[in-house]
């Protein structure tokens, strides 16, 4: 019982760590960079943020995106539409010579046609739900308490050794 929640503590403490990191790396990058989309190693990652791809995303699920090379059609792509400030991500229902054109799952209208250059990557990765605690912890009430629960873990399994 003792190893079960030892680790548990230490898999809380190894996913706090990797929210606070991700979500410190994307600020950073939004401010010095103005990046819309911050990627790492060409990954990145979005929240889903309507039901426009039911059943296959829903809201609040946590996508992980991969820059490609080239995208086909029905990969799921996560772009950026021409005068917008949020991500989209729907799938390739159409691809022309140098146009994607997508639409959501659950959608009965497609989207405006974008270009390579508006695409961030396809998605490689789900996350059910996991995005609700991605867009707490970039609350600052949310980033406090994050920080404040590794500390306090941290702190216990100090002390108890």
């Amino acid at each position: 019982m003792k190893t079960i929640v030892n680790g548990l503590k230490n898999l809380m403490i190894v996913f706090l760590l990797l929210i606070l990191t991700f979500n410190l790396y994307s600020l950073y990058q939004s401010k010095s960079n103005d990046s819309r989309f911050p990627m790492i190693l060409g990954y990145g990652y979005a929240v889903v943020a309507s039901g426009s791809m039911e059943p296959t995303l829903s809201q609040g699920d946590l996508v992980i995106v991969h820059e490609e090379i080239d995208y086909e059609k029905d990969d799921i792509i996560t772009f950026i539409q021409e005068g917008d400030n949020r991500t989209t991500t729907h799938r390739v229902i159409e691809r022309e010579a140098k146009h994607f054109i997508t639409q959501g799952d659950a959608n009965n209208a497609e989207d405006q046609p974008i270009v390579d250059e508006q695409i961030f990557g396809k998605v490689v990765a789900t996350l059910p739900l996991i995005g609700y605690i991605i867009q707490f912890v970039r609350t600052p009430a949310g980033l406090l308490i994050s920080i404040s629960l590794f500390f306090l873990l941290f702190y216990l399994d100090t002390r108890r050794k």
